[in-house]
């Protein structure tokens, strides 16, 4: 029973039904900007306005069925885009997942529909058991879904353009079967052919599933091959470290004992000031200098070490401040590697200027939060995407990027690229 009589209920059963839809929509999206979600939410508002008002006029002027053959281009179209201004999710990605949404919507609808036509419900119970189930699908969504689900595709960057194909070409067959030539209810062979497809549907997110799994692993492996090679690099750069050392260890021995000789040799007659006068002058022999330690995680303090000698080492000016709480919001591998990258992109740039203009500056606070700037001056030209992340063919600043926004998509991070001034800057709060 549709009840294409009471305007109100239909108006009232869509407001619903887009509010359920809305409601799984922004239940696993992530508004990475807090500064944005007053806006968001004074937009929501104003299309959920709009909603109300052009369902009433098609339903009031046309017919309820035809709303329905439309509602994809008035309804769903708009508010997929609408979530794409107001998130920073990229437009593929978002169309794969807000499609989706909208397709489990639509079975949801029709079931619930075509349950409460079996039972002779009425208005009322068809408004309870939609939001009955839409109000289980959202909390669902929220306290299981969520988490998992944000961290598996944040990790996954590529393929989501022709993956968003999939669901809206469901949607349109969904609608067509359901809504042409008349409605589903009226024809009981389309309400098998929906269901058959709802199986078809469910084959077929299997496989996306296990494609997905699959690229989730892949990345998660090569992930853990760089934080080995990482640990390699840092090993060896210490090892490297510690062999210095230990030459000028044993040079310093040395020295020492040809030092304790002559002291010896100035006490037998008994000429003291000789002795002080030399022991003044050899005491910068006994110097060993002494490692900089930056934290005390052994992983984060040995790359922020290796990477800031090789620095120096390049004839880079280095600014460093440097205020590392004792235990991390996140793995100290992963931070390591964002360090790595980043730091590792800035001296590369610096290495191409001239020595006077190699510089490098580095900040970390860990008040409030843990924040944390690497600036460097470039040459040339760096233009941003649409999304404000630097294009370049530099190898080392596209994998920078690549390797900084993973890191921050992973773990809920603000991130911001820029360049102004001749200087670019790469900031990042956890």
């Amino acid at each position: 029973m549709l009840f294409e009589d009471n305007i109100i209920f239909l108006i009232v059963k869509v407001l619903i039904t887009f509010a359920g839809t809305i409601g799984m929509m922004i239940s696993t999206t992530d508004f990475r900007f807090a500064k944005r979600k007053f806006l968001s939410v004074a937009i929501l508002g104003v299309y959920t306005l709009y909603v109300i008002l052009s369902s009433y006029a098609i339903i009031y002027f046309l017919d309820y069925e035809y709303f329905l053959r439309v509602f994809i281009i008035t309804i769903s179209c708009p508010a997929v885009f609408l979530l794409h201004n107001i998130s920073d999710e990229p437009l593929p990605r978002l169309v794969f997942t807000r499609a989706t949404h909208i397709l489990v919507s639509l079975y949801i609808a029709a079931t619930i529909t075509l349950l409460n036509t079996a039972l002779h419900g009425t208005e009322l119970s068809d408004i309870l058991m939609r939001l009955l189930v839409y109000l289980l699908i959202i909390l669902l969504d929220f306290h299981f879904v969520r988490r998992i689900y944000l961290d598996f595709i944040s990790t996954i960057q590529k393929g989501w353009g022709i993956l968003s194909l999939i669901p809206c070409s469901l949607i349109l067959l969904a609608v067509t079967i359901a809504f042409y030539p008349e409605h589903y209810t009226k024809r009981p062979s389309s309400i098998m052919l929906i269901y058959l497809l709802g199986a078809v549907i469910i084959i077929l997110y299997c496989a996306i599933g296990g494609y997905l799994s699959m690229q989730y692993h892949r990345l998660s492996a090569e992930e853990n091959r760089e934080i080995l090679e990482l640990q390699i690099q840092n090993i060896r750069r210490e090892a490297a470290d510690m062999e210095a050392m230990a030459e000028q260890t044993k040079i310093i021995r040395h020295d020492t004992r040809h030092i304790l000789s002559t002291i010896a040799s100035l006490a037998e007659n008994g000429d003291m000031q000789e002795i002080l006068d030399f022991i003044k002058t050899t005491e910068k022999f006994s110097d060993i200098p002494e490692p900089l330690h930056y934290c005390d995680d052994p992983v984060l303090d040995a790359t922020l070490s290796s990477y800031l000698k090789s620095a120096k080492e390049a004839g880079i000016s280095l600014e460093a401040s440097l205020s590392i709480p004792d235990v991390l919001p996140v793995d100290s591998a992963e931070l390591a590697i964002c360090f790595a990258n980043a730091l590792d992109n800035a001296i590369k740039t610096c290495e191409k200027l001239p020595e006077s203009k190699r510089k490098m500056i580095v900040k970390c606070i860990c008040q409030p939060k843990l924040m944390f700037e690497i600036a460097h001056p470039y040459q040339g030209k760096i233009i941003f995407d649409k999304n404000n992340l630097p294009k370049s063919t530099e190898s080392s600043l596209k994998i920078s990027v690549r390797s900084v926004t993973a890191f921050c998509e992973k773990h809920n991070a603000i991130y911001a690229f820029t360049a102004e001034n001749g200087w670019f800057q790469i900031t990042v709060a956890l």
